[in-house]
């Protein structure tokens, strides 16, 4: 009981009247998408240029640039740490050189520092992330892949571990995360209980898609905590100049020039995934009128009015996951 006692008196709540808004470490073209204390998923299928939009965000934060919308703000002595669950040495050396080709250097700024964790199991990585925000002390973590930090992503106990593990870490240290998460190829939806569990506690959930018939690969919101939606950020490669260059981002009828675009559907979401998105919805506030809570719905599942009035709201009391009455809606 003396334990509980010191944490109880540790977490108390004191208001203070001095209290300052978190630090804003990243925006894509002018909104909130990563602040102090707090972590985001990059989520997408393989091959779909994740690692890619990581390595800009990594030149944004080296340059102190705006690159294609992306702008990462931390000051030129702040360390950055690089955790890299999957690829070879090879193949990370050939991202290495794509950084340095965008940053325009012949060697990497001594505050980055890279780890290649492939040949070892998740609880190793997890301790090893601890150790370097304890001896290098970074301002930003890059983690990729968040999904070989578990042995079983279905896991929801190992997943909560994870969850809760991010939220220890960026707390303790101050600093901020960002996680890269693979896809599920079957529904588009990030891995398991794993996905579910650090959505649900991430400040921004962030998508990465590729455009099949063009090449295009495009970066969009997914949820967003502190901030709207932002404009959608596209790149493709370009041979001739062996560069990345920003583009316009496929239209659906781009996308689906063959195929008859799906109707959206309820159906697309697990209850899992359902109930996470509400949990974020109401997390910060118990009770919406009717407006507000279209536009906070619109940020947690992305999608416009139309949609969020005609199908999602119906859909939502219909499975007894949101209740009004005299108008206001609650959880």
């Amino acid at each position: 009981m003396s334990e509980i006692k010191k944490i109880v008196e540790d977490v108390f709540y004191r208001d203070d009247p001095n209290e300052t808004e978190p630090e804003i470490l990243i925006k894509i073209n002018n909104k909130i998408v990563l602040t102090e204390n707090s972590f985001i998923t990059i989520s997408g299928l393989p091959k779909s240029r994740k690692t890619t939009f990581m390595q800009i965000f990594l030149s944004s934060a080296m340059s102190g640039k705006n690159n294609f919308g992306i702008e990462v703000n931390i000051k030129s002595t702040d360390k950055i740490v690089i955790v890299d669950t999957e690829q070879s040495k090879y193949s990370f050396n050939k991202q290495h050189k794509f950084l340095k080709k965008m940053l325009g250097v012949e060697k990497m700024p001594k505050r980055v520092s890279a780890f290649l964790f492939r040949r070892y199991e998740p609880e190793v990585v997890l301790q090893s992330i601890i150790f370097l925000c304890e001896k290098i002390k970074p301002r930003l973590l890059f983690i990729d892949s968040l999904t070989d930090l578990a042995y079983n992503p279905n896991d929801p106990l190992e997943a909560k571990k994870i969850s809760q593990f991010l939220k220890t870490l960026t707390d303790t240290y101050n600093i901020g995360v960002v996680t890269l998460l693979h896809l599920n190829k079957s529904n588009n939806f990030t891995v398991g209980h794993l996905g579910a569990a650090v959505d649900r506690a991430a400040e921004s959930v962030l998508k990465v898609e590729i455009d099949k018939e063009t090449q295009i690969s495009t970066l969009s919101p997914n949820m967003m905590r502190s901030d709207g939606l932002f404009e959608p950020v596209s790149i493709a490669f370009n041979e001739t100049a062996n560069i990345y260059e920003k583009c316009e981002t496929p239209t659906k009828e781009d996308a689906y020039k063959n195929e008859r675009p799906k109707k959206f559907s309820m159906d697309e979401f697990t209850d899992t995934d359902l109930k996470s998105r509400i949990e974020i919805t109401f997390e910060h506030q118990k009770e919406y009128t009717y407006k507000p809570f279209v536009e906070a719905l619109k940020k947690t599942f992305g999608r416009g009015d139309t949609i969020i009035k005609q199908t999602v709201i119906p859909y939502l009391q219909f499975k007894k996951l949101i209740h009004t009455k005299n108008g206001i809606y609650t959880n």
